[in-house]
C-alpha cells in the first residue's frame, strides 16, 4: 500500500480548520495524513462571535464549529494548545512546544494574526506582562478573562473604535460598566464610514451610553501594578479600572520569516499560493 503523504497545518483558526474541511471534502484523507497545530487548547470556533460571548448573548459552547472530537472522528491529529516554535525546512520537521516534532511532506501556514498593541507607556508591569486590568480582545480566553474581571470593575476604556472595539465596548456596557472608547481617527469605524455616517454612528453610540473620544489616542496607562486611568495624547486624563485594547491586527509572520520564507506585510506567495524563499 502506498504511503500517505503528510500534510502539517500550522494554525487551527478559521483558516486552518476550513482548509482541513476542504481537504477532507475532496477525499484528501485517502491520500494524506493530516496533522494540525493550534495555539489554543480548543477545537475551531467562530472568532466573529466572540463579541457575542462577551455581550452574553452566546455561551462559549455555542460558537464552536469543530469541537475536539471532530478532529478525532476525521482522523486528524490535532496538537491543541501547542505552539510551533521552529521549522527545520532541510529535514522537513515542525517543532512545537514540549519537544513535539512532526515531519511533513507538505506544510500549510494558517497562522492568522495577532493584536496590534499601540505604543503606550505604563501598560506593562514589572514582570513585563500587562498590568492587572489590561486586556487584549482576540481569543476566547481573552473574552472569558474580560468577563471575569468585569464583575468587579466599574469603568472601562477601550482603545480602538473599529468594529471589534465597538463590539467589545457594547459587551462591557451590557456587563454594567461605564465605557469609554478612544479612537485616533476623527470618528469611529473610519475605514468603513465617511464623516457623515461616522457622525451618525457617534450619536447612536452616545445614545446607548458609550462615551466616545475621537481624534486622540492613549499615550499612558496610570497605576502601579493595576490600571487606574489613562492619559490621552492631548493631555486629558480619564480614570478607569479596566483597559481593553482592540486597535487592529498584524499578520503572524515571524515563524515564516525565521524559516527563511519571504515576508512583507504577510507571507509572500505565488499564483499557486506556494511560498517563496527570502
Amino acid at each position: 500500500m502506498k504511503r500517505k503523504e503528510r500534510v502539517v497545518v500550522i494554525g487551527n483558526g478559521m483558516g486552518g480548520a476550513r482548509f482541513a474541511e476542504e481537504l477532507l471534502a475532496l477525499n484528501g484523507a485517502e491520500r494524506y495524513e493530516i496533522v494540525m497545530f493550534g495555539d489554543e487548547p480548543y477545537g475551531n470556533y467562530n472568532r466573529i462571535l466572540l463579541s457575542n460571548v462577551l455581550a452574553g448573548t452566546h455561551e462559549p459552547k455555542d460558537i464552536f464549529m469543530n469541537p475536539l472530537r471532530w478532529y478525532e472522528e476525521n482522523g486528524i491529529r490535532l496538537h491543541a494548545g501547542v505552539r510551533v516554535e521552529s521549522i527545520d525546512r532541510a529535514s522537513k520537521i515542525v517543532c512545537g512546544t514540549g519537544g513535539i516534532e512532526e515531519p511533513y511532506d507538505h506544510l500549510v501556514f494558517a497562522t492568522g494574526s495577532r493584536p496590534f498593541i499601540p505604543p503606550t507607556q505604563g501598560i506593562l508591569g514589572d514582570t513585563g506582562l500587562f498590568k492587572n486590568g489590561v486586556f487584549v480582545f482576540r481569543t476566547l480566553d481573552d473574552s472569558l478573562e474580560i468577563m471575569k474581571f468585569a464583575k468587579t470593575a466599574k469603568k472601562a476604556v477601550v482603545i480602538g473604535g473599529g468594529l471589534l472595539g465597538l463590539e467589545a465596548a457594547r459587551g462591557l456596557l451590557n456587563l454594567g460598566l461605564e465605557v469609554h472608547v478612544v479612537e485616533l481617527a476623527p470618528h469611529p469605524m473610519a475605514v468603513q464610514l465617511d464623516s457623515a455616517a461616522g457622525a451618525v454612528l457617534t450619536y447612536t453610540l452616545q445614545g446607548i451610553g458609550i462615551h466616545m473620544h475621537a481624534g486622540t489616542s492613549v499615550s499612558m496607562a496610570l497605576g502601579d501594578g493595576h490600571v487606574e486611568g489613562v492619559v490621552f495624547s492631548d493631555g486629558g486624563v480619564e480614570p478607569c479600572d479596566m483597559l481593553v485594547i482592540s486597535a487592529g491586527i498584524r499578520s503572524n509572520t515571524q515563524l515564516a520569516a525565521t524559516a527563511g520564507l519571504a515576508v512583507e506585510r504577510g507571507i509572500v506567495v505565488g499564483d499557486d499560493l506556494a511560498s517563496v524563499t527570502d
